[in-house]
């Protein structure tokens, strides 16, 4: 630009600026945007003469260059080689933040010690110097070159500004690069310089945004591998590992180190063609059974494994999972409901007979002793056994019942120790664990237990001396930690001497054996059991409780109950769906009962006579323990019994049960 346009744009000025006119549409060598900042600086009644001084304090100084330290440091780099370029010349290099306010500077002597307010905190906003690249380019956000007579101060004639706006990795302006000085040796490629200084500095901050969150993305990584509750290990090409998670390292029984560099092949037991298919056949495997020996003794796991593809998709290296098997035993037996819900507080019954029985579960569910219950189909042999679970040091692991009669004599053993791939015609791929290791790491209950064919009592002999498994047709032995409860409703002491029972497997079986009573030796729990049962069925068809016959009641106290306790809840059953709310009567009760009763009444009902008083005794003490437990409250006390208030009034008249007035 020469002398002449510098005459131009000042005549400008002065019409503009001095004169506050219009200005020359002709004046075609002016940038409108500087025609537009000269009529900002106008509005704002601002001097045209001298800039106005507005600097920072020395510890908003110290502030603003901590705020700005990570871009201050990337600058810093080009400042140096850009003033490098104009050293000698009368210029200043010049870093400012987003506002404007110079965070650094450089340059020569004649400049800076000049009092013209280059300095580190001086403003050079529009608003306080007027019209400069600076200031333009916080306003227009763009890349801007002020020249001479184009300041709106004519203290800044002498000057030529050439800046530049700096964004961050988002876009966003984050400050100013300025190369400033005396207009007579301004360079036509100054602005040029500054704007590709400016595109090094953003491309840095771009490079350091993308390492960061290479690194954030890294960390994300690690923390996810460390959190995972499986075991992960990588491999590179050559099948040696290259990263392992704590959690695969604990399993192993060994520590990270250890792993890194050994050949997983021979790390995990496998046959070294594993690996091979996956690195060279991109073969994929999912939940594959590997046997492997740790640290921590012998181990069973589920191993998947797949390669890891780059970005030309080839196969760089690969990844295998590790999962205990038994913790996927109990996902497995949680899934399909293999646990106990019954407590000791669930068994009801007051009587010697049930409460002895009880006493002696508590006691022994202390230990992880073997159990046998004995007792007639239908007294509740399985509600103690998971009531003795869950009292039990297991009772966090799971509860896995096995009716060995249930089960065809040809499928026992595969059913209770599981089998390997192949075993037998129709075995599943992959084989499938057996009962005994799905309960690994709590109780297996061995309903029927005198049913078990008897060469399979020699293999369950082995497992309880032995502690371990081998599946049909494996030849690996199974670590198991398990407490085994048995019942049967046989005398196996007299299946022994016949013949049909090991001797050596009852022993191992009757270690502490419990003896839980029919129904017909603790008729006094009868009451307790029917009102129970009444109150159960009928939330289940959400229908009051009913009330009860005292005929039925009767009934039910010289029956002989042959199906226990069992028979009784089906029958409550079916008398709630028939009475529908109504009293339970005689006509509710099953055929066969009321058959014999038309035959000749309940002296025809062959079983012990129950005298009549011991009866209401009975029924009187259960009022009585009932209002106990209520403290007197006669409406809580009816609906505990299922009966009405005027059939409760009744019956305390009957029996002469006094209660005080303060309570009812």
């Amino acid at each position: 630009m020469g002398q002449n346009r510098v005459e131009r744009v000042y005549r400008l000025w002065e019409a503009v600026v001095f004169r506050r006119g219009s200005p020359d549409t002709a004046a075609r060598y002016v940038d409108p945007a500087i025609i537009q900042s000269w009529q900002r600086c106008l509005s704002r009644n601002l001097s045209p003469e001298r800039p106005v001084a507005k600097r920072l304090d020395d510890g908003e100084i110290r502030a603003r260059r901590k705020q700005y330290a990570r871009l201050i440091e990337i600058a810093r780099l080009f400042l140096e080689r850009l003033y490098h370029l104009v050293t000698g010349s009368g210029f200043v290099v010049v870093l400012l933040d987003r506002e404007a306010c110079i965070l650094e500077l450089m340059g020569d002597e004649e400049i800076l010690n000049r009092d013209y307010y280059f300095r580190v905190g001086e403003f050079w906003d529009e608003e306080s110097k007027g019209t400069n690249a600076m200031g333009l380019a916080k306003v227009e956000q763009k890349h801007v070159q002020v020249y001479a007579t184009e300041h709106y101060c004519r203290a800044n004639h002498w000057l030529t500004c050439s800046a530049a706006p700096i964004r961050n990795e988002d876009g966003e302006m984050i400050g100013i690069l300025d190369v400033s000085g005396d207009y007579r040796r301004a360079h036509a490629h100054t602005l040029g310089m500054v704007v590709a200084a400016v595109q090094a500095i953003e491309n840095h901050l771009r490079l350091e945004a993308a390492g960061a969150e290479i690194s954030r993305s890294y960390s994300n990584i690690a923390a996810i591998v460390e959190a995972i509750s499986d075991g992960l290990v990588s491999f590179d090409h050559h099948g040696s590992v290259t990263m392992v998670n704590h959690v695969a390292a604990r399993m192993l029984g060994v520590t990270v180190a250890d792993c890194l560099g050994q050949p997983l092949d021979k790390m995990l037991n496998l046959p070294t063609a594993t690996i091979r298919n996956i690195i060279e056949g991109q073969q994929v495997l999912t939940d594959q059974e590997i046997f492997v020996d740790t640290g921590r003794g012998p181990m069973y796991f589920l191993m998947s494994g797949r390669p890891i593809l780059d970005g030309e998709q080839k196969v760089c290296r690969g990844v295998v999972t590790l999962r205990p098997m038994g913790s996927v035993h109990r996902l497995i037996t949680k899934m399909v409901g293999a646990s106990a819900r019954f407590t000791f507080e669930d068994i009801l019954g007051s009587s010697p007979s049930i409460r002895r029985a009880i006493q002696a579960a508590k006691s022994v569910a202390r230990s992880t002793s073997t159990v046998l219950l004995e007792g007639e189909s239908g007294t509740g042999k399985e509600m103690f056994a998971q009531a003795i679970h869950n009292a039990s040091p297991v009772a966090a692991g799971p509860f896995v019942a096995i009716n060995c009669g249930a089960i065809p004599r040809e499928l026992v053993e595969s059913e209770l120790f599981g089998y390997e791939e192949g075993a037998f015609t129709g075995a599943r791929r992959g084989g499938r664990p057996g009962k005994f290791e799905l309960a690994n790491g709590g109780t297996v209950f061995l309903d029927e237990v005198g049913d078990m064919p008897w060469e399979t009592q020699a293999a369950l002999l082995r497992v309880l001396q032995e502690k371990q498994v081998v599946r049909v047709g494996g030849l690996k032995p199974i670590p198991v930690t398990i407490r085994v409860i048995a019942a049967t409703n046989r005398d196996l002491k007299k299946e022994v001497e016949k013949g049909n029972f090991r001797g050596d497997l009852y022993y191992r079986l009757n270690v502490v054996s419990i003896r839980v009573p029919p129904l017909r030796e603790r008729r006094e729990d009868i009451a307790l059991l029917v009102q129970h049962f009444i109150q159960k069925f009928s939330a289940l068809l959400r229908m009051p409780p009913n009330e009860i016959d005292p005929a039925v009641l009767d009934i039910f106290y010289l029956y002989s109950w042959p199906g226990n306790v069992r028979e009784l809840s089906n029958l409550i059953e079916r008398a709630v769906n028939l009475a529908q709310g109504k009293p339970i009567a005689v006509e509710h009760l099953p055929d066969y009962l009321q058959a014999m009763l038309k035959a000749g009444g309940t002296a025809n009902l062959t079983v012990p006579h129950l005298p009549e008083a011991a009866f209401y005794r009975q029924q009187r003490q259960l009022i009585v323990e009932t209002l106990e437990t209520v403290e007197g409250n006669i409406a809580k006390c009816s609906r505990v019994l299922g009966i009405s208030r005027s059939t409760l009034y009744r019956k305390l008249k009957r029996y002469g049960i006094s209660v005080p007035r303060k309570i009812m």
